[in-house]
């Protein structure tokens, strides 16, 4: 009966991190001479924060087909106020991220705290 218990309990287990959404979790840039790592964190309630990014101000995200959509406001250049911006996601699996905005392909590293 213990076994099989066990078992049970590593297979739900199992069930469980395959349904998370890969996509969760925190996603960085690395650091230039101009500037600290960047990114952003996006959690499972459908939240979003900013990591180091200056004028901006993340609060939501969600994915839509291949699409990922960040919204949040821009708080300190000429052009202040609220933003949405869509972004075709190329690739994504535990380690890395890629989008693609504008003819740019951007690749995120996920960051473990």
């Amino acid at each position: 009966m213990k076994k099989i218990l066990l078992i049970s309990a590593f297979a739900l287990s199992m069930l469980m991190m395959s349904c998370s959404d890969p996509m969760v979790g925190s996603w960085v840039m690395p650091a230039t001479n101009y500037s600290p790592e960047q990114g952003f964190e996006l959690k499972k309630d459908g939240t979003a924060a900013d990591i180091n990014m200056d004028f901006l101000e993340l609060t939501s995200w969600k994915k839509e087909g291949d699409k990922l959509i960040l919204t949040g406001k821009n708080t300190g250049s000429a052009i202040n106020g609220d933003f949405t911006d869509e972004m075709t996601i190329v690739d994504v699996n535990k380690e890395e991220l890629k989008l693609e905005t504008g003819g740019v392909t951007l690749t995120y590293k996920k960051k473990e705290f």
